[in-house]
This record gives structure tokens, C-alpha cells and sequence, in this order.
């Protein structure tokens, strides 16, 4: 196991490593950052709770909060640290005192040892822990000017950026988005011709493999993607089968994809057969116990339900791709990349922009199916169980 190891001697040292734990400057945000010994394992993001909210709400909020850290195998400690823009000058002692107060007694009851819980704000920093905490917090530029941005190896050191950046399209040629969907128009007028709307499946089948134009694409140069590229793969997603298929296969490989628009090709004929619904047909199945073992598989992978990690690179990849596709897309097809934008973010662990694409899909089409499902998901807190398995190699930090 290859691990990073960046000491970490004072507080603001720590605060300095936190963004790169966490990958992207917090900003009105709770992180718990998770240990293993003196090691650490994780860092989770968290929306911070009005400061209105009752304590009976806070104290659900922090077991809510709590009990997600006890999914993560060996966490035996914790560091919570709260980022606000509420002035510290502004109020007595550090802000949200009162909620990492309960906060840290919840994880105290369930076996946690605190390390520390710190606050960094607009004007300072400070540790609740700190009786002797300075008026007014300790100053900021301490942490800018942590010998640990210098530690921190090139291999590993990752480019921080805000949450909400992370959502943010690339600027593309307007003329080219104009083409596109001039094209994407006919693709659309040839697909209703055939019959095949909305799967799309069998017109797919007749002009490309969507399995192997999933693996193609990510060969792609997305700074440099072609028009007939673009079209052809912007198409194919606006088929919830294929997107699906496109969106796992990503994550876990081309045999996911294969067993995927297998079945996806099984329910597309009994439909046609039956005139029944594909979820009326699954529903069947499964009652009479015949369901397919990759239709149990396909559904636990998109609910995150499993222990099995995507792959890494594969998924940032398609995330690169994805947000210049939708860059380019007309606004009507949008919603399909942007669930797939949406669901691979969350399989990566980052669900609050995950919920931005979502946000930005519902806001194109309320009723868009995908959008809704995943809006349901996101917004239950619910996280993939590989989130919180543990890698086959971690970046860690003695504190």
C-alpha cells in the first residue's frame, strides 16, 4: 500500500492539509476529517445548519452526521472543522460553537475521540477547544503560510478549487453549439422516423455499439471534441437506457456496460411484446423470482449499494467530457448528460455537486425522471458504500 505522509504539527498546519483532504476549498461547510490512529482516512462535507435551528434539530443533525462517520472501517477519531463567512469578530467565542458543541458530544457518546474542532472564518481562525483563543480568532494568513503546502508531494498535491467550481461548464465555441444542435435536430427527425424513440436502442444498435462508443469516448480530447463525436454520444444519452449504460460502464468497465445493454436490450422486446412498462415487467419478474442476476447487479450499482470501487480515472474522465457536452448541448438536451454529471460526482464521493447538476437538470425539466430519483437520493444524504471503503492506496496525514 503506498501512502502519502504529511505531518502536521499545529493546528493551522492542519487546517492548511484540509482542503486537499477534502479536494476543494470549503466554504460555509462542515468537515468531519476522519482518523485512524493518528493517521487520517477521510473527510466528509457537510452543509452547515442555520444558526436558528433548534438544538432538539441540532442533535439530529449531529447523530445524522455521527453515524455516517461509523460507516467509514477503523475511524476511531475525528476533527471536525467548520468554514463560515460569519466573522469571528462578529460573535462571542467561535460561530456555530453551539452546534459543534452537541456535535462533538454526539461523537463523543459513540466512542470518538476528538482531536480537536476548529473554525475557520472570514476575519481568523480558532480552536474550540482553545480557553486562550484570541479575540477576534488567530490570523489567516498562518495557514497561506503553512510549511505544509511545501510538503505536500507534486504526485499527490491536487488543484483546490470552491465546491461550486467544480460544477462550473467550459467556455466552447458558439458557433459549434449552433452546429450541433442543428445536427442533433436530425438525428432526432431520423429517430422518430423509426420508431425507436425514446430508447433509441434498436437505431443505436443499426448505427454504432453503444458499449463500444462508450469506450471510444473516453479516448476523446474533450478540449478538442468533434462535431460528429459530440452529436453522435450527445444522441445516444438522450436514451435512459443507453444513458444508464453509458453512465455505468464508465464507473466499472466495458463488461458492466455489455451485461447492462443486454438486459436493457431483453426488456426493450418483452415491452414491445407485452406493451407492458419495463418497470411493470421487472416488477413481475421479481415477484415470480425470476430476476436476472445482472438486473440485480445493474439496480445495486446505480443505488451505490456494494463494496466494489469504480474506477478513478475513468470517471474523471467522463466528467471532463461531459461537462463540454453539455457546454455545447441545447438546452432541451441537457438533462441527460447532466444526471450522468450528477451520478458519476456522487459515485465519487461528492455529493453536494453532485446535487448542483441535478439542480441545474430539474431546472430545464422538472419532470425529468432521472433528475428527480437522484434528487431523492442526494437529498436523504445517502452516499454510495464504496465512499467509504477503503482504498487500495490513501493519502493520509499524521496529526
Amino acid at each position: 500500500m503506498n501512502r502519502t505522509i504529511v505531518k502536521t504539527r499545529e493546528a493551522h498546519d492542519f487546517l492548511a492539509l484540509v482542503p486537499q483532504l477534502a479536494g476543494f476549498q470549503p466554504e460555509q461547510s462542515l468537515v468531519l476529517v476522519a482518523f485512524r490512529g493518528n493517521r487520517t482516512c477521510g473527510a466528509m462535507r457537510f452543509n452547515l445548519p442555520d444558526r436558528t435551528v433548534p438544538e432538539k434539530v441540532l442533535k439530529r443533525i449531529a447523530t445524522t452526521l455521527v453515524g455516517t462517520i461509523c460507516k467509514i472501517p477503523g475511524v476511531n477519531a475525528l476533527v471536525p472543522v467548520i468554514y463560515t463567512d460569519e466573522p469571528i469578530a462578529a460573535v462571542t467565542g467561535l460561530p456555530q460553537e453551539r452546534f459543534v458543541e452537541v456535535l462533538c458530544a454526539r461523537a463523543r457518546l459513540s466512542g470518538f475521540l476528538l482531536r480537536d474542532a476548529l473554525c475557520v472564518a472570514d476575519d481568523g481562525w480558532g480552536s474550540y477547544f482553545d480557553p486562550d483563543c484570541p479575540a477576534g480568532g488567530h490570523p489567516l494568513s498562518a495557514i497561506a503560510s503553512s510549511e505544509v503546502h511545501r510538503d505536500i508531494p507534486d504526485a499527490v498535491r491536487r488543484d483546490i478549487a470552491t465546491l461550486s467550481s467544480r460544477a462550473d461548464l467550459p467556455t466552447v465555441d458558439p458557433s459549434m453549439r449552433e452546429r450541433l444542435g442543428r445536427r442533433l435536430a436530425r438525428y432526432h427527425r431520423l429517430g422518430a422516423e423509426a420508431g425507436t424513440m425514446p430508447e433509441l436502442l434498436e437505431l443505436a444498435g443499426d448505427i454504432l455499439d453503444p458499449v463500444v462508443a462508450a469506450e471510444t469516448a473516453l479516448g476523446f480530447d474533450p478540449q478538442n471534441l468533434g462535431l460528429d463525436d459530440a452529436a453522435a454520444l450527445l444522441f445516444l444519452v438522450q436514451g435512459p437506457a443507453c444513458r444508464d449504460q453509458m453512465m455505468l460502464q464508465f464507473a466499472f468497465g466495458e463488461e458492466v456496460g455489455r451485461n447492462t445493454h443486454c438486459l436493457n436490450l431483453r426488456y426493450t422486446i418483452l415491452q414491445r411484446a407485452t406493451g407492458r412498462s419495463v418497470d411493470d415487467i421487472i416488477g413481475e419478474e421479481r415477484a415470480a423470482g425470476v430476476d436476472s442476476p445482472h438486473s440485480q447487479v445493474t439496480s445495486d450499482l446505480m443505488l451505490g449499494l456494494g463494496r466494489e470501487r469504480p474506477d478513478p480515472v475513468r470517471i474523471e474522465q467522463a466528467i471532463r467530457l461531459f461537462k463540454v457536452l453539455v457546454a455545447l448541448a441545447p438546452r432541451k438536451a441537457r438533462p441527460a448528460p447532466l444526471c450522468m454529471l450528477a451520478w458519476l460526482s456522487w459515485a465519487m464521493g461528492r455529493g453536494s455537486v453532485a446535487g448542483i447538476f441535478v439542480d441545474q437538470a430539474l431546472a430545464i425539466d422538472r419532470h425529468y425522471g432521472m433528475a428527480e430519483l437522484l434528487n431523492a437520493v442526494f437529498g436523504s444524504g445517502h452516499l454510495p458504500d464504496w465512499a467509504f471503503a477503503v482504498p487500495p492506496d490513501d493519502e493520509t496525514a499524521d496529526a
